[in-house]
């Protein structure tokens, strides 16, 4: 059989992550973080970066380790069965059921500051053409969404460098208020939303085949990445901690660019807003409706999920993204906000990472990677404690979902072979 070509380099590599990591959701997480944390944003940012970093060492070393293992859930399988794969596989689905209406509804805030009218509707309207585009042609959605992840990146760094000119920031708003002022309740809350912006890392267990030396490239490409994926992230910050929010935090873009360039510049950033969301949208659509695809094959999902039309599932597409409506619609008679939706969705990924992490501690035998193992462990359990165990009912009840499904005789075929 033949295998697939080693194609990275440690620049390549960190070019690919950062295309995986950086996502539409920066468009609005800014202006959340200043709206809930105040003078305290910029200090919840650089917390997730640091509280990243030992998390992201983890991932290296699973990557290492297990260059062909093909994700998280898989190395969690290996560690604890067929519970572990399909506990990590029903969190990963259960983060972005959250995860992707908040990236549409940031799309429905802009449109609506450029429009007027529901956020809520223009978001259901982007999540149904996404689901539109990914049923026209697999090869066509396939070739669009090779060079989508790229220009959200271009754009992001557009949106960064022509705002850090338009506000001239001061050291008053660089400097962070020491100690922080808010409640460590509220920090856990922040920070929740915030770490949504800090995953993607964990796809490197699924990419380290492809380097030409995963031992040494791998680590090399993560840190590369994450370092300017934080340089991005906390210049966002700064921008919307300088423009001093009362409204529209759903959109601090649009509020810098009116402020200063007038009705014309709210109007584009706006309108570029929701190409990117749009197009962000396509390619994660197209990426969950295919693990929603494989999901069904091994056993977790109903069968009839696997369904094929021209090379396309287009029943995995449609469940997926009525499940996304759903969501969507849920959130607009009030049931939740935006705030809380990004917030479930990071607090869902921070667990797999904790799960993975014990994964790594349970089955390496050398000593550092335990240690390493533990902080992460540790870190998260922290920063579980600091939402006083808000929101832990919803990734427990996935957790007892695929327990049932995996008593039930619904075994994760791909994990045939471990027990």
């Amino acid at each position: 059989m033949d295998e697939m070509r080693a194609t990275l380099s440690p620049l390549r590599g960190a070019a690919v992550m950062l295309n995986i990591v950086l996502g539409a959701g920066l468009l609005t997480l800014p202006g959340l973080a200043v709206q809930h944390a105040g003078e305290n944003a910029l200090t919840v940012w650089l917390a997730c970066a640091v509280a990243s970093i030992p998390l992201l060492a983890a991932f290296a070393v699973i990557s290492r380790s297990h260059p062909d293992q093909g994700g998280l859930a898989k190395i969690a399988g290996l560690a604890f069965g067929r519970y572990g794969y399909a506990a990590t596989t029903f969190l990963f689905l259960g983060a972005v059921l959250f995860g992707l209406p908040s990236i549409a509804l940031t799309g429905g805030y802009y449109a609506s500051a450029m429009l007027g009218g529901s956020p809520h509707v223009f978001a259901v309207g982007m999540l149904l053409f996404a689901v539109a585009i990914n049923l026209v042609s697999v090869e066509w959605t396939s070739r669009i969404n090779a060079i989508i992840a790229s220009v959200v990146l271009v754009a992001l760094a557009g949106i960064a460098l022509v705002g850090v000119t338009l506000v001239s920031p001061s050291w008053e708003t660089l400097r962070p208020p020491l100690p922080p002022t808010i409640s460590l309740q509220v920090f856990g809350q922040v920070f929740m939303m915030i770490f949504f912006a800090f995953t993607g890392w964990e796809l490197a267990a699924n990419l380290s085949a492809d380097f030409h030396n995963p031992r040494r490239d791998v680590p090399i490409a993560i840190g590369l990445s994450f370092c300017v994926a934080v340089l991005l992230y906390v210049v966002l910050a700064v921008i919307a901690g300088s423009l001093g929010l009362s409204d529209k935090a759903a959109a601090p873009f649009v509020v810098l660019f009116e402020t200063r360039l007038g009705w014309m510049g709210g109007t584009f950033i706006a309108g570029v807003a929701v190409i990117l969301v749009i197009a962000n949208l396509a390619a994660a659509v197209w990426a969950v409706s295919r693990m929603v695809w494989a999901s069904a094959g091994e056993g977790l999902l109903p069968r009839n999920l696997r369904s094929l039309k021209n090379g396309t599932p287009y029943r995995a597409v449609i469940t997926t993204v009525s499940a996304l409506v759903a969501v969507e619609v849920i959130s607009a008679v009030g049931a939740f906000d935006l705030g809380v939706m990004l917030g479930v969705a990071g607090q869902n990924f921070l667990l797999i990472y904790g799960i993975s992490a014990l994964a790594l501690g349970v089955s390496s035998p050398k000593r550092a990677e335990k240690i390493l193992a533990l902080t992460c462990i540790t870190e998260v359990l922290l920063l579980v404690a600091f939402r006083a165990g808000e929101g832990l009912a919803y990734p427990i009840f996935l957790c007892v979902i695929a327990i049932a499904v995996v008593r039930q005789g619904h075994r994760p075929a791909i994990l045939g072979t471990l027990d």
